[in-house]
């Protein structure tokens, strides 16, 4: 079974439904785009700090059972750089540091950094790669894989699948 690392954390019922209805995945065209334009933003300003970074590079955790697998967006020689397009700064949310340190064990960086873009300018939050996190993440994933699908109703108002899920 493989499953999605930035799936972290987000409500067990919708990785659920997620599979089970790809088809109602309401990730908008706009979202896309504003999210690409955040990646091209970026890159133009590690090619101005000039480092060297890959771009979209495919990571892999195996465990006993299952695989995770992710698209870290930027990866220096010791940095994993995540971009998340948003209307206004913010505290980065659990998902997004999950993620990220998902991406650190992935590809043997200690340092993490997500990048929020709000079509002006950028914020940057470093991190460090927490193995009580990774653990965190790993369990998360083993529940899912174990079938416990419960609800987070915390998480509903930004869900593509809640028309389901709230009847």
């Amino acid at each position: 079974m493989r499953f999605i690392a930035s799936w972290v954390f987000k409500c067990p019922y919708w990785v659920y439904l997620k599979n089970k209805y790809p088809e109602y995945d309401g990730i908008s065209r706009e979202s896309v785009e504003r999210g690409r334009e955040a990646e091209i933003k970026f890159r133009e300003v590690l090619e101005e700090r000039n480092v060297k970074f890959a771009y979209q590079k495919w990571l892999t955790l195996k465990t006993r059972y299952f695989t995770i697998v992710g698209k870290a967006d930027f990866l220096t020689s010791d940095a994993v750089y995540e971009v998340k397009s948003v209307r206004k700064f913010r505290e980065p949310s659990r998902n997004w540091v999950g993620q990220v340190n998902l991406y650190m064990a992935m590809s043997g960086r200690r340092k993490g950094v997500i990048v929020q873009y709000d079509g002006q300018g950028f914020e940057e939050h470093s991190l460090r790669f927490s193995r009580s996190l990774l653990d965190e993440s790993i369990s998360y994933f083993q529940d899912l894989y174990s079938g416990k699908f419960t609800r987070d109703y915390t998480q509903c108002s930004h869900c593509s699948y809640s028309f389901i899920c709230l009847k």
